[in-house]
């Protein structure tokens, strides 16, 4: 048990756990046992289809960030990839009402949506992701797998150095699993803002993205931090007169580059488009994603009318609700992302 921002945390760490099964648990307190609860684990093969949630920065109007875990207690997906920016000024007030609307996302079943989490810059430290969500890594930067060689999920940390030992993982991560069908970089803060008054990422753009390139299955990359929406067109970095802020177009090799928030946090223009920006608008929004072997599918959830969708099962998970509204105001609401040949 750990004192963590005014709360009494417990970590339990569950071993030898079986894939592709629900598994369910109560808690007690002084009063008693609670409701059932359940969580299901992954399949361990690379022939399953997973589904994500991608989004961030959930900071302050309390209000927006319930309809969004509302709607994550409907769509069922195997993990929410949160990056950062749980809380508006990380105060033992805001941490405790982050978790209190985060009961929101279980659902009516019971069900728990598992989190695999990054740290943002409202996140004073490294310290509060440990101790709040016990990852694995006291630098807050690790690796975690889905689906036998399915997929590597390569969680970073944007409020530390880029170089160094966070580095060095980054080329250890993504060369111990290039055999892997995928792998997805998640990050904070993105390298080129579609917000004017946010800073271009110049370590990272300098440090992480030769990483990413190198490997011809890193095809997506998640950021948040901006508060409002953007889809990039498959880019790589390019030092030539025709780049637009050091890259340019290429639907053969290039990465798409997702998210900027929002799941809260008051929103911001999209004012600062590029020439390979896809689309980009100020929306309370999040990523739908579905990964496979042979492509990955990415929605962008528009979350406000949660209360007239209907929810789904684990069964069809990759049924998309009716009434639920996407956003793609320019080029679709699909974007499919294909291996690397």
């Amino acid at each position: 048990m750990n004192h963590t921002k005014g709360m009494r945390n417990r970590i339990l760490r569950l071993k030898n756990l079986k894939a592709d099964t629900r598994y369910y648990f109560t808690i007690q307190d002084s009063e008693g046992y609670g409701r059932t609860y359940f969580f299901s684990t992954i399949s361990d093969s690379p022939e399953s289809r997973l589904s994500f949630i991608a989004g961030g920065d959930s900071r302050d109007i309390r209000v927006v960030r319930v309809k969004a875990n509302k709607m994550v207690s409907k769509l069922k997906a195997h993990t929410v990839l949160f990056n950062g920016d749980f809380t508006g000024i990380d105060t033992e007030k805001q941490w405790k009402e982050w978790f209190a609307d985060w009961e929101h996302s279980i659902s009516t079943d019971g069900r728990i949506t598992p989190l695999v989490v990054t740290r943002g810059n409202h996140e004073l430290g490294n310290r509060v992701m440990v101790r709040l969500f016990d990852v694995p890594n006291p630098k807050v930067f690790y690796e975690t797998t889905f689906g036998g060689n399915l997929l590597n999920l390569v969680s970073l940390n944007s409020e530390i150095w880029k170089f160094g030992a966070q580095k060095l993982f980054l080329k250890r991560t993504l060369k111990s699993h290039q055999d892997y069908i995928w792998q997805i970089p998640q990050y904070h803060r993105p390298v080129r803002a579609h917000v004017k008054a946010k800073k271009e990422m110049n370590t990272q753009y300098r440090n992480f993205i030769p990483e990413f390139e190198s490997y011809k299955n890193v095809r997506l990359c998640l950021e948040n931090d901006s508060h409002t929406c953007k889809i990039t067109w498959p880019i790589i970095s390019d030092d030539s007169e025709h780049a637009d802020e050091g890259f340019i177009r290429n639907d053969s090799i290039g990465i798409v580059y997702a998210g900027e928030g929002c799941w809260g946090a008051p929103l911001r223009a999209a004012d600062d488009q590029k020439s390979w920006t896809r689309d980009a608008e100020a929306v309370n929004q999040f990523n739908l994603i579905f990964v496979a072997k042979d492509k990955i599918e990415l929605r962008t959830v528009l979350y406000e009318n949660v209360d007239e969708i209907l929810e789904n099962t684990e069964q069809n998970r990759f049924q998309i609700p009716e009434k639920i509204a996407l956003w793609g105001p320019n080029n679709g609401t699909l974007i499919e992302i294909y291996p690397r040949r």
